[in-house]
Formats: C-alpha cells, sequence, structure tokens
C-alpha cells in the first residue's frame, strides 16, 4: 500500500511517462509528416517538419520522456519534455487525441514537482473523476447502448453460453451508468475503494475490448487504458483526503485544470467545444467523413492515398476518413468538422478545375435517428 501522497504522484508521473512512451511507439506515423495523411497544423503557416528532422524530433521527444521517468525533478528537461510536445501538437491536430491532452495537461503538472506535491495529486484526482463522470453522461444514447457497446462485447461474449450472450450484449444499459457511480463513489471515503476498482474493471474491460484478444481496432489507445487504470489504483485506492480539495486549491493550475477539464466540456452539447475533448471517444456521438470522388480525380491521387478509394457497385467512388486515417497513421481521425474539411480540401487540390470532390459529414446519431 502507498501512503504518502508524494510516492502516489511520484509514481503516477512515471506512468503517466510510460503511458507517452507506450503510445508514441504505436502511433509513431502521425508524428512524421511523410505519410500518406496529411497533415492538419491547428494554425495555417505552421511549418510542416521535413524527413529527416520529424523523426529526429519524434526521436529526442522520446528520450526525453525516458530521461524524466528517470530523473523526475530535474528542471531543465521538465521544460524540454513538455516544449517539445507541445511544439508537435501543434504541428497536427491528428495528434489531439484524448490520451496525449491527458498526458500534456499532466506533463504540464511537473513544473510544479515536488513544491506543490499535495495541490498536484488533488489535480490529477479531480482528472480521474471528470473522466468516469464525463464518460458515463457521454456514454448515455441509444447509439453507444444498441451499437458501440455491443460491438465492444461481442468477443468478451462469445466466450460465454449462450443463454448468457443476450444479457452481456445487453450491458451497454448499465455500463454508462458504472462509470457515473466510478466517478462519484471516488469523492467519498465510504465508497472511494469499490468505486476504485470498479474503475480499473471499466478499464479492462475498454483494453480488452479494443486489444487484438477483442476488436483489435485503434491499438494506440490501449497504453491509456492500461494508465488510467493505474491512476485510478494509484490516486484512490486507501486514499485519505477530503473532497472539498479535490476541486479547488490557491494553485493557478488547478483552477485552470477544473475550468478546461471539467467544465468546458458541456459546451459540446451546443457545438462550441470539441466532442473529442469532450470525452465523447467512443460513446457514438463522434462525426465520421466521407469523401466522395470520381474516377478522374481518384487517377490524380498520390499513389499512398489511392488505396484507400473504395469502389461500390452502383455508387460512386469514396474515401472513408476513419479507415484512411486508421491504416495510415495507426489512430482514429480527430473527428471534428474543420478536420474533414481539411481533408476535403486536400483531396481537392489534386483536381483540374473545379474540384468534383463531395464531403459528407455524420454522426451515427443521425442515421440512427436520435438527433
Amino acid at each position: 500500500m502507498i501512503e504518502s501522497n508524494l510516492s502516489r504522484l511520484q509514481w503516477t508521473f512515471r506512468i503517466a511517462l510510460m503511458g507517452v512512451l507506450g503510445t508514441l511507439l504505436l502511433s509513431s506515423k502521425v508524428w512524421m509528416t511523410e505519410r500518406n495523411f496529411p497533415v492538419v497544423p491547428l494554425f495555417e503557416g505552421i511549418p510542416s517538419m521535413p524527413s529527416p528532422l520529424d523523426y529526429i524530433l519524434y526521436s529526442v521527444l522520446m528520450v526525453l520522456a525516458i530521461y524524466q521517468i528517470i530523473y523526475l525533478e530535474n528542471r531543465n528537461t521538465k521544460f524540454a519534455l513538455i516544449g517539445m510536445f507541445v511544439f508537435l501538437m501543434l504541428g497536427d491536430q491528428m495528434r489531439w487525441q484524448p490520451y496525449n491532452m491527458h498526458y500534456l495537461i499532466m506533463l504540464i503538472g511537473l513544473l510544479f514537482y515536488p513544491a506543490r506535491t499535495d495541490d498536484l495529486i488533488q489535480i490529477f484526482r479531480l482528472m480521474m473523476v471528470a473522466f468516469y463522470i464525463w464518460s458515463g453522461v457521454q456514454q448515455l444514447n441509444m447509439v453507444f447502448i444498441q451499437s458501440i457497446f455491443p460491438w465492444m462485447a461481442a468477443p468478451l461474449a462469445e466466450k460465454f453460453p449462450s443463454v448468457m450472450e443476450e444479457y452481456i450484449l445487453g450491458g451497454g444499459y448499465v455500463f454508462p451508468f458504472l462509470s457515473l457511480f466510478a466517478g462519484i463513489g471516488l469523492l467519498f471515503k465510504p465508497t472511494r475503494n469499490i468505486a476504485a476498482y470498479l474503475g480499473i474493471f471499466i478499464q479492462f474491460f475498454l483494453f480488452y475490448a479494443l486489444s487484438p484478444m477483442g476488436n483489435d481496432w485503434n491499438a494506440a489507445i490501449l497504453p491509456y487504458n492500461i494508465t488510467l487504470g493505474f491512476f485510478t489504483y494509484l490516486l484512490f485506492v486507501d486514499a485519505e483526503f477530503k473532497t472539498k480539495t479535490i476541486f479547488w486549491s490557491p494553485l493557478r493550475f488547478h483552477q485552470v485544470v477544473l475550468v478546461v477539464y471539467c467544465i468546458i466540456p458541456v459546451l459540446s452539447f451546443a457545438g462550441f467545444y470539441d466532442r473529442m475533448q469532450s470525452f465523447n471517444a467512443y460513446s457514438g456521438k463522434s462525426y465520421y467523413g466521407k469523401i466522395y470522388v470520381t474516377e478522374q480525380l481518384a487517377e490524380r491521387l498520390p499513389d499512398g492515398v489511392k488505396r484507400y478509394v473504395f469502389r461500390p457497385p452502383m455508387s460512386k467512388p469514396f474515401i472513408e476518413t476513419t479507415y484512411w486515417s486508421m491504416d495510415a497513421l495507426k489512430v482514429s481521425p480527430y473527428s471534428e468538422k474543420r478536420i474533414y474539411e481539411s481533408l476535403h480540401s486536400y483531396i481537392c487540390s489534386f483536381a483540374e478545375g473545379d474540384c468534383p470532390a463531395e464531403l459528407e459529414i455524420y454522426t451515427y446519431e443521425d442515421v440512427s435517428g436520435n438527433q
């Protein structure tokens, strides 16, 4: 059992840095610029790092993360690590995966370690509480309940007698409430340990569902599921703290995290904030995009992109952007409308004259008639 806040925090930082390394290794293509998928910088004019400079920066980031695991208190490498991470994130919005944003916030916390240990550990607890509560809220929709969860649970259900399969696949009606209970239960001493182990179970289920043992989908997120399980254990099991201290402290960083990570996601319901930063991953609420092309345009595309053109019978050829991203980058697309519009513009850049490509942005809520 880990008793001191300092020990809990040290292990939490090291697990976070290991998570960064795991994600970097499993999604190396998204950190490169020479690839079969366009770079989508945050702002126009941000230079794209040519090869081999992109590989060098990627390697430096990995070395800095390894060094920081060993020497947590080294202030110079803290600034270098965070600066490099921010610079690379600005260079391509496809790197803005929720797990990378979570890691980035935690890495910024390194700047206040070890002087503000007690405040930092409460900030990281706040982030985990927000993760479970918001995840549960976002999963309370029929697309998740009737489509996403059964898809996740299917490989597990197959291992049980057929009489149980229906109950397992129908677990989508319960799963969002498990997340809600885990998040709320972590706040209170009588339920804290039960909620923590429930949270660990949730992460284990998600890991299994997405791993090669399950649906073998989006391997880059697997280190995140593992780290969240460890965070839940390290920060909450047998931990003694007052609930109110999770939500506020004199440290300005704490207040910023409360607003940005926990409150602002409510704006996503009105379309004023990114769904991807509002705990919508695998909730059934994400945006998807198809780009319909003509045969003439398809032939003008780079060879590395042509392979992603589907030609269904009795229909126009199209590029399914989720498959394109998952195959070319090994990460899911950053599923916001502006990203799909950028991908459409990229495809149009190969057209002669007026672009014949058509962009379709949709959600499965639209398809199911739930919105």
